[in-house]
């Protein structure tokens, strides 16, 4: 039978301080992860599961046969063909994003709106909580708002039949409001749904009604919904043969669709339009992975502990033995304490966690909804859950405490058993796993800054690089840069068309004798642009203005010409294209740079220098002092001129754009680097704990060397040498491990650090850590008195 009484068992814990801080501690940090990546990888695994007709829907993509790249966007026109063709489609759906401005009292908002058909409330199943779903996008006029919107602009979601009018005096009549996208694949900064008449704003590349004359190739998301027993995915090749009947381009774009059901959009890797975002399969599979590494410290610590103390606890379960309790009950009572440590540091986990949701939140880059917490469902998951826990994390323990016999107490044979098996198992574990990850987090954020500080070939600080085409294109510009000049922060301010980090205009351009087109990049830029980022001619003169064409060595090897060439080949003209003046000063070859980044092969430019720029997208300039504060400063002349807030939502500085290239890798490493810095921390305090049991249960040894004539130092090396022992076996294990995984994944780098010495220096740090946790401990009991420990003996 059992007699597990809950306040003996806290009495047990008073009286152990450290046994109890380190595992609820270590239990309650890592259950807090748990339920922080189980609430993230149930977000990101159910998206867009709520659709009734999710295995029907289809999203159309195109492939781009000459390098093979894809993109999850096509033409609205296609839509129509297709349904048409097809009987099996029963439905079709075309969403482009856009943007309105509306009038909010002194302010002006920018709305983000998404352009699409009237069937989109029919074949997706979002929430409308007001409206008919039939009927709010039939007309023109109609305008579905998001909840987060309409109580932003109106103060509240009874907003049926209320006007809103645009700055350029377009009036929409709300006609519906939608619940706010999230857990979709829609972008979660939608504002508002209008008709796709409007795409037409964007651009007439969109429209059905200019196709084929002009076509803006993938920027639409189409889906189509098929009849209920279709598998569209059987016509794929059939779509294939049909697609060059009505799309003009093939010889001169050869291209072909490919078809992605719904429910395998989200974790897709191909492109995404702006409309939709996509997951990260890759990290959802890093958090489970490495939050299930920081369970497995935590388990195995309370394991090693409560194992550790198996020689004290020996004579209270040899006295329940003595009182009738079976070994049954000892299992038992094992379970019931183990379960009693995890719910108490699972309540604390689920404070923590609800605590820390926005801060990991934001290092992950996904809003996390702790409310999933309160549902039943999650509830019983969580009991479910701490059973399984607590059942792993006390089987052992209980398996070892059940064997009590009283003649073992006596013998002592008890104490050196658990010690030699256990204790060395789970700290070479615990230590392997801390490398690994510790060797793994520097590899990664070294190799981030690496990237972050290649020599991209122009300058990169204290530059802010502003983009609107729209409010850029205006008569207001030119008051906007006189205003910013004024600035005591700035040095210089010009508009241009391209910047360096994302390049010029990139457009396909034939020359004479090529069978194919080749990608540049064009930029129209001024002096002051070329000073800004330092971009110089190779022969060191000075930039010239004035309708100057300047080449970079890709570009000059594209036109057949020669360094020391002072005037522009016959192929150039050859082009024909009006992106490519003939009429126009050649100024030679500039030095060498990198948009985008650093990983990605120099294009052909084409950098035409005048004083003043036409129809600029950019305004770049160069400040001094603190760039936030010139940021800021500069924002509000922006608001003083344009009448409305700047548009936040891309990087505004220089470094800041080349950081957001590299998002999703600098996310990883960081994450990464939180849990091994977590991993260290609970490792630490599982070792200080071991080591305090460890060196308890040596003490009469440590005694009697004493009387023998051994010296504290002598003693203390002992003692440190045996944990140092288990550093080194775990570096010895942990070494292939990393370089498995690591070499993998810095291939993907063209540029590259030497990463196999941060294995040496996790090593390293490991062994430093281990020995401040062993070294306190050490030296207290090589200099503590010996007769002190024979007489209790």
């Amino acid at each position: 039978m059992s007699n597990f009484n809950l306040k003996s068992y806290f009495t047990f814990l008073s009286r152990n301080k450290t046994y109890t801080a380190v595992n609820v501690f270590g239990l309650a940090v890592s259950l807090t992860f748990v339920i922080i990546i189980g609430l993230y990888t149930w977000q990101e695994t159910s998206i867009d599961r709520q659709h009734s007709k999710a295995d029907r829907i289809y999203n159309i993509g195109l492939e781009f046969m000459d390098d093979s790249s894809r993109v999850m966007g096509c033409h609205h026109a296609s839509l129509r063909n297709l349904r048409m063709h097809y009987p099996e489609i029963e439905n079709t759906c075309g969403m482009v994003t856009g943007s309105i401005k509306v009038r909010d009292r002194d302010d002006v908002l920018n709305v983000n709106t998404i352009n699409t058909d009237s069937t989109f409330f029919s074949m997706f199943d979002f929430k409308l909580l007001r409206g008919d779903r039939a009927t709010c996008l039939s007309n023109k006029g109609n305008i579905v708002v998001t909840e987060q919107f309409a109580h932003r602009y109106f103060g509240t979601d009874d907003v049926l039949g209320r006007t809103i009018m645009t700055t350029d005096s377009l009036h929409f009549r709300v006609t519906g409001v939608v619940q706010n996208f999230d857990n979709t694949i829609i972008s979660k900064n939608t504002d508002a749904l209008v008709d796709f008449a409007y795409a037409e704003r964007e651009g007439e590349g969109n429209m059905d009604k200019y196709f084929p004359g002009q076509i803006n190739v993938t920027n639409c998301a189409c889906f189509v919904l098929v009849r209920e027993g279709c598998d569209l995915m059987q016509k794929e090749a059939d779509i294939q043969k049909f697609w060059p009947t009505f799309w003009p381009y093939e010889p001169a774009m050869p291209l072909r669709p490919f078809l992605t059901p719904l429910n395998k959009l989200y974790f897709n890797d191909t492109p995404k339009v702006n409309v939709m975002q996509f997951g990260n399969i890759n990290m959802v599979r890093i958090l489970l992975a490495v939050g299930l590494v920081i369970l497995l410290f935590s388990i195995m610590n309370y394991i090693n502990l409560t194992v550790a103390q198996c020689g004290y606890r020996a004579r209270e379960m040899a006295t329940r033995r003595l009182f009738g309790c079976s070994r049954a009950g000892i299992i038992t009572n094992m379970f019931s304490e183990s379960l009693t440590m995890c719910a108490f540091s699972c309540i604390i986990a689920a404070a923590m966690a609800t605590a820390t949701a926005g801060f990991a939140g934001r290092i992950i880059g996904k809003d996390i909804d702790t409310g999933i917490l309160a549902t039943p469902w999650a509830i019983a998951a969580i009991v479910l859950f701490v059973v399984a826990v607590s059942l792993l994390a006390g089987i052992i323990p209980a398996t070892v405490l059940s064997r009590v016999k009283p003649i073992e107490v006596v013998r002592g044979t008890l104490t050196k058993h658990t010690k030699m098996i256990f204790s060395r198992i789970f700290i070479t574990t615990e230590n392997l796993i801390t490398i690994v990850l510790l060797s793994c987090a520097l590899i990664m954020s070294i190799q981030m800054r690496h990237l972050l500080n290649a020599p991209v070939g122009y300058n990169r600080e204290n530059i802010i690089s502003l983009f609107d085409p729209w409010k850029f294109n205006g008569n207001d510009l030119t008051v906007f840069l006189d205003k910013v000049r004024e600035l005591p922060c700035t040095e210089k301010a010009t508009a241009t068309c391209g910047c360096a980090v994302y390049g010029g205009n990139n457009t396909g351009i034939t020359f004479e004798g090529d069978k194919a087109q080749t990608t540049v990049h064009i930029f129209n830029v001024t002096p002051e642009f070329m000073e800004i980022y330092g971009i110089t001619p190779k022969n060191g003169e000075k930039i010239q203005s004035g309708n100057t064409l300047y080449l970079n060595d890709q570009a000059l090897e594209l036109l057949h010409m020669k360094p020391t060439d002072t005037h522009l080949s016959r192929r150039y003209k050859s082009s024909k294209s009006n992106m490519l003046p003939v009429d126009v000063r050649y100024g030679g070859v500039i030095n060498n740079f990198h948009t985008t980044n650093i990983l990605q092969p120099i294009s052909p430019y084409f950098i035409f220098v005048n004083d003043k720029i036409e129809y600029p997208w950019y305004v770049t300039i160069k400040v001094k002092g603190d760039i936030v504060d010139a940021l800021n400063e500069v924002k509000k002349v922006y608001k003083e001129v344009f009448k409305e807030e700047i548009n936040d939502s891309r990087p505004m500085t220089v470094t800041g754009q080349i950081a957001e290239l590299f998002e999703k890798d600098i996310r990883t490493s960081k994450i990464v680097s939180l849990f091994a810095f977590i991993a260290i921390i609970i490792s630490l305090l599982g070792l200080v704990a071991m080591s305090t049991y460890f060196i308890q249960q040596r003490a009469r040894e440590i005694a009697i060397r004493k009387v023998f004539g051994s010296t504290g130092n002598q003693i203390r090396v002992r003692l440190i040498r045996t944990f140092m022992l288990y550093v080194g076996i775990a570096f010895v294990i942990a070494v292939p491990i990393v370089v498995h995984f690591m070499s993998k994944w810095i291939e993907q780098y063209s540029y590259r650090i030497v990463w196999w010495p941060w294995i040496v220096a996790a090593g390293v740090i490991v062994m430093l850590i281990s020995l401040a946790a062993v070294a306190v401990q050490s030296w207290m009991a090589s200099n503590e008195n010996p007769v002190k420990n024979i007489r209790q003996e």
